[in-house]
């Protein structure tokens, strides 16, 4: 999560709450340490690597097509909206505060 959180700025990305890290990042963690971690004797469908098993390749694969669905459908969502012009305030409105101009 901290490296993660320390990238943003670095990359200029815009993410006050830190969603990416948190539920991105922390989220790809989990998936991949079922794969390593996972134990059959929980008696919870786990064959991690550390136990001998053999699902940390599927895991890997997991993760790799919930972050090419969620980044494609981010895309088809999101860069129409900054072509429009629709994805952040105007300058103005930033200035004078969005509770401000929404609420008032």
């Amino acid at each position: 999560y901290q490296g993660a959180s320390m990238l943003l700025p670095r990359f200029h990305i815009d993410d006050v709450v830190d969603a990416f890290p948190v539920h991105g990042v922390n989220g790809c963690w989990a998936v991949i340490a079922a794969g390593i971690f996972g134990a059959p004797a929980e008696g919870i469908g786990g064959n991690g690597l550390i136990h001998g098993g053999d699902q940390l390749g599927i895991q890997i694969v997991g993760a790799l097509i919930i972050i090419a669905w969620s980044g494609g459908l981010s895309l088809a969502i999101l860069f129409p909206l900054r072509i429009l012009g629709m994805l952040r305030l105007s300058d103005h409105f930033q200035d004078k505060g969005a509770d401000v101009m929404e609420h008032s």
